[in-house]
C-alpha cells in the first residue's frame, strides 16, 4: 500500500493541474446531477417491531382517517371566547383541510362533546392528520398552513402550531455555522502554521470534497430514505476528517521541506506515511459510523450511510486533492519568514532549508509539545492514572443520565409550538399535548358486543393511576378496528409517563384477550428511547471491536491497538441536564429539567470514536518506526560510550505507515566497505540514511552493522541457538572519496553512511 500511496502522490504533485481540473469537473458534475435528480429527505421515526409501529401499521392499513401523523392547530381568544369566532375557526379548519398531505381536519366545534373546548371557552384546538410526518415539511409549507388559518388571525384569534404542526418549516440552515467553523479553522492553522497558503490547502480540501459527497448523498436520497438530519450529521464529520486529514499531509510535507527535501519527493514521501495512516483513519471511521445500523432503526442507519460516504469521498479527496495542492504551491508552503530569508539571501527556498536544516530539528525538538511529549514519557504511570482519574470525574453524570425526547415544553417561548402546549396545559391539562392512543381489534362479534367490551376498556384504563381522562372510542366502517385516546397527568416527557405506556401494555389492556395497542407520539418516543438504550452497548463493543480488528491488522500489533481503542471517547454526559426555568412547576423538579435526546449520543458515538482515533494514528505510526530504527522509546541508539541522536524525521518510503513492518524500508541491507553501491549510489544512499553524523565520525565509527531481524532472532531461540553477536562495522566514505573523517564543505560534522 505505501508504495502505491508513493506514487499516488507523485503523480499529484507532478500533474497537480490535472487533478485539481478532475476534482472540480467531479464537483459541478456532482452539484448539477444533485439538483437534477436528487431526492426529499424523510424522517420516519417509527421503531419497526414497537408496539406503536404495529398500532399505528394497523391504523394506517385499516382505519386510515386516525392513522398518519398529528398535530394541533389551537386557537385563543384574548377577549371573550373562541365559540364566539366558531364561523372563522370552522373556515379555518375547512381551509386546513384542503393542504395536500392532510388526511383529515376536526374542527373543536363539529360534535357539542368534542372535548376540544376549555372550560372557559377561550382556548380551542382542531386535531389535523398528516400523511407523511410535518417534519419535513418546508417553509413553504407553512406560508400556505399560515394563509389557511388566516380567517381566524382575522378574527382577533391567536393562532399557534402545536404537535406535529409546530415543526413544519423548522429546518434551519447550517450554512452561517458551517462558516464560522471553517473561518475558526483558518485561524487556528494560521495561529499554527503562520502561513496562509499552508492554513488554506486542508480548507479547500475540505470544501470540495464536502460538496461532492453531500452532492453524492442527495443523490442517493432519490432511491433510497435519508432523515433530514442526515446532511446536518454529515457535514460536521465530512469537515472534521476533512481538515483532520489535510493537516496530516499538509504538516508533514512542510516538516519535509524545511528539511530541504524536493517538493515532488516531500509529498510522495507524505502520502506514504501519512497517507498510509489516512487510510486506516479513514476506513476506521467508515466502518464505524456503519455500524449505526446496529440501533436497530432505519432512520438511523440511513444517517449513518449518509456520514459514511461523505468520509470515504473526504478521504479520497485528502490522498489526492492535498498531493495536488502541495505541488501547485511549491515551497510556498513554508512559513513567510523562512522564504522572506531565503529571498534576502538570494538562494532557493530549499537551499536555505538544507542550511538551516539542523537549526530547524533543533527548534522543533525544543518546541512545547516536544518537551510535554517527553516529560510524560519519562513519567507515565503518574500521567496515565491521573488521566484515568480525570475521565473518570467526567464520566460521573452517566450515572444519572435520563434518556427521552423532550417536548415541546422546552422549546424558546418565541417558538409557536411552545405557545401551543402553554395553551393547550392552561385549557386541558398538561398531559393533553402527549394523548396515548388506544387501538383495539375488535374480533367478529355483534356490535352491542364491540360497545360493552369497549366500555370495560375504557373503564379500566381511566381508574389506571396517572390517567386524567378518556376519549370516547371510535369505530372504523368495518368495525374491525376502535380507537380511544387516554390523557396523561404529566407531561410527555416525564418519567411518570413513560411509566404509565408500560402499565397499559403490560398490565392494564393484557386483560382483555383482544389485540391491544398503545401508539401515538408520546409511546412512540418511549420504545425509540428504549431501543437505543438496550442497543448502545453494543453499538459501543461493536465500535471498539471494528476498530480493534483494523488497528490490528495495520500496526500487527495487539498492544497499539489496546492502547487506541482503550483510550477511546469517555462518556460525553458533562451535561446530560439543562435547567429551563420557564417550564411548569406542577411535574415536579426532575421534569423541569431537559432530558438528553435519546438520538443525541448515537451518530456521535461511532463518528467521535473514529475521529478520536484519528489523531493518533499519525504518532503511533511515526513513534513506533522510530522506536524500530533508534533502538528504544526515546528514540536513541546507543553507541558503546556514546549516545547517537537521530534526527525526529528521515526521508524513507513507508514512514508512518502501519501496515509494513518497521515502515517499508526500514529495514534495509547495509552496504559494506567493499561495495560498489556504496559508491556508485551514494547521493541516494545519503537521503535515505542519516543526514548528518550529529555525534562527528567516531560516534559513526561504533555504529553497528546489519542486525539480525525480529523475527529471525525469535527463531534462532527457539531452536536452540543464541543470536551471534553484532561486530562493529566500518563507515564506507561516499564519493567523491576522501579520508576517513574527512569534513564537507554543505554538512558542518560530513557526510557518513552506515556500512
Amino acid at each position: 500500500m505505501n508504495h502505491l500511496l508513493e506514487r499516488l502522490g507523485s503523480f499529484a504533485a507532478r500533474k497537480h493541474w490535472i487533478v485539481i481540473i478532475g476534482w472540480v469537473i467531479i464537483l459541478g458534475g456532482l452539484l448539477w446531477a444533485n439538483g437534477a435528480f436528487g431526492g426529499k429527505y424523510v424522517n420516519n421515526y417509527t421503531v419497526p417491531g414497537s408496539d406503536s409501529s404495529n398500532g399505528l401499521n394497523v391504523l394506517n392499513a385499516d382505519y386510515p382517517s386516525q392513522g398518519g401523523y398529528g398535530g394541533q392547530i389551537v386557537f385563543h381568544a384574548r377577549h371573550g371566547t373562541v365559540a364566539q369566532q366558531q364561523t372563522a375557526v370552522n373556515q379555518a379548519t375547512s381551509n386546513v383541510a384542503k393542504l395536500s398531505g392532510v388526511t383529515k381536519a376536526v374542527s373543536p366545534f363539529s360534535s357539542p362533546h368534542s372535548g376540544a373546548v376549555s372550560k372557559n371557552g377561550t382556548i380551542a384546538y382542531s386535531n389535523v392528520t398528516w400523511s407523511d410526518n410535518p417534519a419535513g415539511l418546508t417553509s413553504s409549507y407553512l406560508d400556505k398552513l399560515n394563509n389557511a388559518v388566516a380567517p381566524a388571525r382575522k378574527a382577533g384569534l391567536e393562532v399557534a402550531y402545536g404537535g406535529g404542526a409546530g415543526q413544519i418549516g423548522q429546518q434551519t440552515s447550517d450554512t452561517t455555522s458551517e462558516l464560522i467553523g471553517l473561518a475558526c479553522a483558518l485561524l487556528l492553522l494560521l495561529f499554527m502554521f503562520g502561513s496562509f497558503i499552508t492554513a488554506m490547502v486542508p480548507l479547500v480540501s475540505a470544501i470540495f470534497s464536502v460538496g461532492a459527497g453531500l452532492s453524492a448523498v442527495g443523490l442517493l436520497a432519490s432511491v433510497t430514505t435519508f432523515p433530514s438530519v442526515a446532511p446536518t450529521v454529515a457535514t460536521l464529520l465530512g469537515l472534521g476528517v476533512a481538515v483532520d486529514y489535510g493537516l496530516f499531509l499538509t504538516a508533514r510535507h512542510r516538516d519535509q521541506l524545511d528539511r530541504g527535501m524536493d517538493v515532488v519527493k516531500s509529498a510522495s514521501s507524505a502520502e506514504s506515511t501519512s497517507g498510509a495512516a489516512i487510510v486506516i483513519a479513514g476506513s476506521t471511521v467508515v466502518v464505524a459510523i456503519l455500524g449505526l445500523y446496529i440501533s436497530g432503526v432505519p432512520f438511523v442507519g440511513a444517517m449513518g450511510l449518509a456520514a459514511a460516504v461523505v468520509v470515504a469521498i473526504t478521504m479520497m479527496a485528502a490522498l489526492t486533492l492535498v498531493p495536488s495542492f502541495m505541488g501547485l504551491v511549491k515551497n510556498n508552503i513554508r512559513s513567510l519568514p523562512a522564504r522572506v530569508r531565503a529571498h534576502r539571501a538570494g538562494i532557493s527556498a530549499q537551499e536555505q532549508a538544507k542550511q538551516t536544516a539542523v537549526a530547524t530539528e533543533e527548534h522543533h525538538e525544543q518546541s512545547g509539545f516536544a518537551r510535554w511529549g517527553r516529560r510524560v514519557a519519562r513519567q507515565p504511570w503518574p500521567w496515565g492514572i491521573a488521566s484515568v482519574l480525570v475521565l473518570l470525574v467526567l464520566a460521573i453524570p452517566l450515572l444519572s443520565i435520563n434518556l427521552n425526547q423532550p417536548d415541546n415544553g422546552t422549546n424558546p417561548t418565541s417558538d409557536s409550538s411552545r405557545r401551543a402546549y402553554d395553551l393547550i396545559t392552561d385549557g386541558f391539562g398538561v398531559g393533553a399535548n402527549g394523548p396515548l392512543t388506544v387501538v383495539v381489534k375488535l374480533p367478529k362479534q355483534s356490535g352491542s358486543a364491540d360497545q360493552s367490551l369497549l366500555n370495560k376498556m375504557s373503564k379500566s384504563v381511566a381508574d389506571t393511576h396517572g390517567v386524567a381522562s378518556v376519549s370516547p372510542a371510535s369505530l372504523n366502517s368495518a368495525k374491525t378496528v376502535a380507537v380511544f385516546n387516554a390523557i396523561p397527568t404529566t407531561r410527555p416527557q416525564a418519567n411518570a409517563t413513560t411509566t404509565l405506556v408500560h402499565k397499559l401494555r403490560d398490565d392494564v389492556l393484557p386483560q382483555y384477550k383482544e389485540t391491544s395497542y398503545v401508539t401515538g407520539t408520546t409511546p412512540g418516543n418511549v420504545d425509540f428511547t428504549e431501543q437505543i438504550s438496550s442497543r448502545m452497548i453494543w453499538l459501543i463493543l461493536a465500535v471498539v471491536a471494528i476498530a480493534f480488528l483494523l488497528l490490528t491488522t495495520a500496526f500487527r500489533s495487539v498492544v497499539i491497538a489496546t492502547k487506541a481503542v482503550g483510550l477511546g471517547r469517555q462518556p460525553d454526559r458533562r451535561a446530560h441536564h439543562i435547567a429551563d426555568p420557564g417550564l411548569c412547576a406542577d411535574d415536579g423538579v426532575r421534569d423541569r429539567l431537559r432530558p438528553v435526546h435519546g438520538l443525541r449520543g448515537v451518530p456521535a458515538l461511532p463518528g467521535a470514536r473514529g475521529l478520536d482515533l484519528d489523531p493518533r494514528r499519525a504518532p503511533q505510526c511515526r513513534d513506533r518506526h522510530r522506536r524500530h530504527r533508534a533502538g528504544d522509546h526515546h528514540r536513541r541508539r546507543h553507541h558503546g560510550d556514546r549516545v547517537l541522536e537521530l534526527p525526529p524525521e528521515r526521508p524513507v518510503r513507508g514512514e508512518d505507515a502501519g501496515p509494513r513492518h518497521g515502515g517499508g524500508r526500514a529495514h534495509r541491507r547495509v552496504a559494506g566497505p567493499d561495495d560498489p553501491g556504496a559508491r556508485d549510489h551514494g547521493a541516494a544512499r545519503r537521503a535515505r540514511l542519516v543526514d548528518a553524523a550529529l555525534a562527528g565520525p567516531r560516534a559513526a565509527a561504533a555504529a553497528p552493522g546489519r542486525q539480525r531481524s525480529r523475527g529471525g532472532r525469535i527463531r534462532g531461540i527457539l531452536r536452540g541457538r543464541r543470536a551471534p553477536a553484532q561486530p562493529a562495522r566500518s563507515i564506507a566514505p561516499l564519493p567523491p572519496a576522501r579520508p576517513a573523517g574527512a569534513t564537507s564543505p554543505s554538512s558542518p560534522a560530513g557526510d557518513v553512511a552506515l556500512a
